[in-house]
Parts: C-alpha cells; structure tokens; sequence
C-alpha cells in the first residue's frame, strides 16, 4: 500500500513538472517554444524526458532535474527496487520516502555524496 501511495505521488508531481514545464515555455519569447509546446504535448511518455532535455536550456535545468529524478524512482517500482538505495542497496528509511518519495540515497550514502 506504501508503494502504491508513493507511485501515485510520483505520477502527480511528474504531471505537475510537465505542465510547469509547458507553463514556462507558453511565456516564452524564444521563437522555438511555441513549436516545442506542440510536440511535448503529442510526446509519449517515455520520450518527454529525453526531449525535454535536449531542447531546453539552463533555466528549466531544476525541473528537468526533478523530473528525472520522478522517472529513476518510476522505474524503480516498476522493476522491483523502490526504496533501496542506488549505491550501497539498503533499504531507505521510510521517514525520507514519506518526505520524497523520488529519493534514491540512504542517509549515509546521501552524506558521503553531499560531502564529496
């Protein structure tokens, strides 16, 4: 049930992302964003991702990093290893994917990362 209520989160903020995305592109004066908009929007799923960022600069660096973090934690639970940790393969507290269920770091190896 925990993992179904943290695939659900994940699917919601990834719908959210996209259309912050969308949002920022429609404000655009870039003459290229108004075509993007349109092919995004008829992007399967998959491929949105890998669009987005090739075509997009550094001011939607933190969504598009958001973004792939929602999709690593998708595949994730789709290959049976949500809420193990990608470096040392210890289950993650429970507490931190309450708090984001997109986290891929215990604790301690979270800490060894930042400090590097």
């Amino acid at each position: 049930m925990l993992i179904m209520n943290h695939q659900k989160r994940l699917y919601d903020e990834l719908t959210q992302v996209k259309s912050n995305i969308l949002v920022m592109l429609s404000k655009s004066s870039h003459p290229d964003h108004q075509g993007l908009i349109t092919t995004l929007r008829h992007t399967a799923n998959n491929e949105w991702l890998d669009l987005a960022a090739k075509k997009l600069g550094p001011e939607y660096a933190n969504l598009i990093n958001r973004m792939t973090m929602l999709e690593a934690a998708v595949s994730q639970i789709d290959i049976g290893q949500y809420g193990y940790c990608c470096d040392c393969e210890e289950k993650i507290a429970t507490a931190l994917l309450q708090e984001d269920p997109a986290t891929q770091r215990c604790t301690t190896c979270d800490i060894k990362r930042t400090s590097n």
